[in-house]
């Protein structure tokens, strides 16, 4: 049986933000990783990037200075993808988020890795039966998503795709565990899966209500703060991890396959953030966003008083978000547990969507979502039925 195989070389394609993370789990996992991308300098610095994390795990008394350096010795780089694979067990595939790359890849993969290599992949949107389409294995293909930076978040989102096996699906997961990851399985694989879905979702909401001139970019940030107990608010968010890359998973993904894969309330593209990436506002990378920084690349977290909370009802803000999570649920893609997990363990927030819904009452929910629906004619704001149920007891 393929799962019972002891899982001992592991390929990793891509070294970027994931990708080094990846290969420094699995090597501290006491796995024979492989690291492949297109140009040496770009390997040269994700080892230096790892050296730094492991040196501060050593600092920290996680880890001894001995096996620091055994991780570091089981991480071998190469710059030829057909030597990175050739004798892999598992894959984790790791570059940028484009469907056409990454079916690129995958063909190449299917090509040179051995005939029961696994091929993961670290997308956080893309459909993985469209991935593994592109192979002629796509029983062994399944998405296996990080969460950033991957050495600390503690979740891996599992993705089978249509024909992904359920041989797959287990080895997969007990490779999680052994990373020292919680895995969490979903049933299919619609675009931006749960996790992503729901996170993106929040960010566009909450651009539509600066858009529409509900309330300010810190009103909406000290609310998520304040009242909803989120790390960071999503305007925040949006411009630390880049308003272009918000951008380009409408344009450059979600508005490149199918109609099919897009399931739920999703929120349209906010023109607020297509008038910012115009301008080349684009958060922190260029100095301004929805609020201005030091300097381009430089990060200095936004003064948010408290008091301003006072100014955006907690269940407007977040309610298109639940309803999407009451999506999720009904129509079979998680469970109400693994769906509070993902956001729970996977974005950080101190509560999960249902948690959310119980705290603040299914019927006042609805009602917010009634009223937001006359007044926008939105698509997103129509309450899901699972929603209406809850509300009716």
């Amino acid at each position: 049986m393929l799962w019972k195989r002891c899982w001992m070389k592991i390929a990793v394609i891509g070294s970027g933000t994931m990708g080094h993370g990846i290969a420094q789990i699995c090597s501290m996992a006491g796995y024979e990783v492989y690291l492949n991308d297109i140009k040496k300098e770009i390997l040269d610095a994700a080892i230096s990037k790892i050296r730094w994390s492991l040196d501060k795990l050593v600092e920290r008394k996680k880890i001894t200075e001995k096996q620091r350096d055994e991780t570091l010795s089981r991480i071998k780089t190469t710059v030829d993808l057909k030597e990175s694979v050739r004798n892999a067990d598992f894959v984790f595939e790791s570059v940028f988020e484009d469907v056409d790359l990454k079916k690129r890849i995958f063909r190449d993969l299917d090509e040179y890795a051995p005939s029961h290599t696994i091929l993961g992949s670290n997308t956080s949107t893309i459909p993985i039966t469209i991935i593994g389409e592109a192979t002629n294995r796509p029983g062994q293909v399944i998405g296996a998503h990080f969460f950033n930076p991957p050495v600390l978040q503690p979740l891996m989102e599992i993705i089978p795709g249509e024909q992904t096996s359920k041989e797959t699906i287990t080895a997969t997961e007990q490779l999680a565990r052994k990373l020292g990851k919680e895995p969490v399985i979903l049933k299919r694989d619609p675009w931006g899966f749960v996790s992503s879905a729901l996170f993106e979702h929040l960010l566009r909401e909450s651009a539509w209500m600066v858009y529409e001139g509900e309330a300010t970019p810190a009103e909406i940030d000290a609310c998520a703060r304040y009242k909803l107990g989120h790390p960071m608010g999503p305007l925040e968010t949006i411009d630390l991890s880049g308003i272009d890359i918000s951008y380009h998973t409408e344009f450059g993904v979600r508005r490149k396959i199918d109609a099919k894969w897009i399931e739920g309330p999703h929120v349209d593209m906010c023109p607020l953030i297509v008038e910012y990436v115009k301008q080349g506002k684009l958060g922190v990378k260029s100095g301004e966003g929805f609020y201005k920084y030091p300097g381009p690349g430089v990060f200095k977290k936004v003064e948010i008083p408290r008091e301003l909370a006072e100014k955006v009802d907690p269940i407007r803000l977040i309610a298109s978000t639940l309803n999407h999570g009451a999506y999720f649920v009904r129509a079979g893609v998680a469970t109400r547990n693994d769906l509070d997990k993902i956001v729970k363990l996977g974005l950080g927030y101190p509560k999960g969507i249902f948690d959310y819904i119980d705290e603040y009452g299914a019927d006042k929910i609805v009602n917010v979502l009634k009223q937001l629906k006359e007044r926008y004619g939105k698509p997103w704001y129509e309450p899901d039925p699972l929603l209406i149920e809850m509300a009716k007891k």
